[in-house]
């Protein structure tokens, strides 16, 4: 499969490609955006473990997990619920918003992203449509006016007036970093090499075998507790730790995973098997 199109492509299909460093490039760090690979694309490994690239608004750890970062908050990062800026007809391609936010929005800002748009306010959510954003226009290009124009992955099934809302929001891995959280983040997974500053280009892994700081009390040591849980930290602990209450010792309750290795001997998690995003 084409590179860069946000579809999924298998790396390194046998064991002589994978000696010739076939998969090497999961593990590059760069300054400069790939020809290859958009933000958001994804790609599966043979072993299983499966990457997606990233853009880092901070230092990301390799052996913890990194959260997502964007918001949507006052337009932050997205363009938050508000009415289109034109009439959009069934059949069409493309929206037309505009920028409430005080920062300017970019070219292809918004691509493998996802606009949720709402053609009817008589019934909340039965009337839904959500398109992946395949590219944008830079609000100083779309006739100077703030507006943006998002391309869609789909065509419109249901017209939209003027008068209809929608919301658009970016790639969530547009801006992953590594921070101790106050509970209020997600975590995408730890990132395949160490990311040392914002404005780095780099792969983030998501699912399959690989190794996260575990709690030393905790995971592979507690009988009949396997799954483990994101820390506030971006560690990983049991359930059975938190005494029996998910946030008490800062233990999210999103699950990072299982334990893969025999701990029968208590000593503790060595391999986990990464399940956040396939």
């Amino acid at each position: 499969m084409a590179r860069g199109t946000g579809k999924v492509e298998i790396i390194g299909a046998n064991r002589t490609g994978q000696e010739h460093g076939l998969n090497d490039f999961v593990y590059d760090v760069t300054t400069a955006k790939s020809p290859l690979y958009n933000v958001g694309d994804r790609v599966l490994l043979p072993n299983g473990k499966v990457f997606y690239h990233s853009y880092s608004g901070g230092m990301c750890y390799t052996g913890r997990g990194n959260v997502f970062y964007n918001t949507i908050s006052s337009s932050a990062d997205g363009i938050d619920y508000s009415v289109l800026a034109e009439a959009a007809a069934a059949g069409d391609r493309s929206v037309l918003m505009t920028n409430q936010g005080t920062a300017a929005i970019t070219l292809d800002q918004f691509r493998n992203g996802q606009i949720v748009l709402k053609p009817t306010e008589s019934t909340t959510d039965a009337e839904l449509m959500f398109r992946g954003v395949v590219g944008n226009t830079a609000d100083a290009s779309t006739g100077h006016d703030g507006t943006v124009r998002i391309y869609l992955d789909a065509k419109l099934t249901v017209a939209m007036l003027a008068t209809n809302y929608a919301f658009v929001m970016p790639s969530p891995y547009t801006d992953i970093r590594y921070e101790s959280t106050s509970g209020k983040k997600s975590f995408a997974g730890p990132a395949a090499a160490y990311v040392s500053a914002a404005g780095r280009y780099f792969w983030t892994q998501t699912w399959g075998m690989c190794w996260i700081a575990p709690q030393t009390d905790g995971p592979g040591t507690v009988a009949y507790n396997r799954s483990v849980y994101w820390r506030h930290d971006g560690t990983v602990d049991c359930y059975s730790c938190d005494s029996g209450t998910f946030g008490t010792s800062e233990v999210t309750d999103q699950r990072a995973g299982f334990i893969m290795d025999n701990n029968a001997d208590d000593n503790g998690a060595t391999l986990i098997c990464l399940q956040v995003n396939i």
